[in-house]
């Protein structure tokens, strides 16, 4: 996953490669060392109230694809 083309708060379209999941839209917000930081629509609410759906995946991650929205 290369997430040096994205812009903060830029909408992309998170896709497991190994189809396990329905893509996922979020939004990128920023990279932290060797990781990359996401909203993830889905994930809002999910363990409370004051869930904002954040998460982090690995720069080095092969798992998932990154792509921003407006390129599908």
């Amino acid at each position: 996953m290369k997430t040096s083309h994205l812009k903060p708060n830029q909408r992309v379209i998170i896709t497991r490669k190994d189809g396990s999941r329905p893509p996922g839209l979020g939004t990128f917000l920023s990279r932290d060392g060797r990781m990359a930081v996401f909203y993830i629509d889905d994930f809002v609410g999910m363990r409370g109230e004051d869930d904002k759906g954040i998460t982090t995946i690995s720069i080095n991650s092969k798992d998932f694809e990154v792509t921003a929205e407006e390129k599908r």
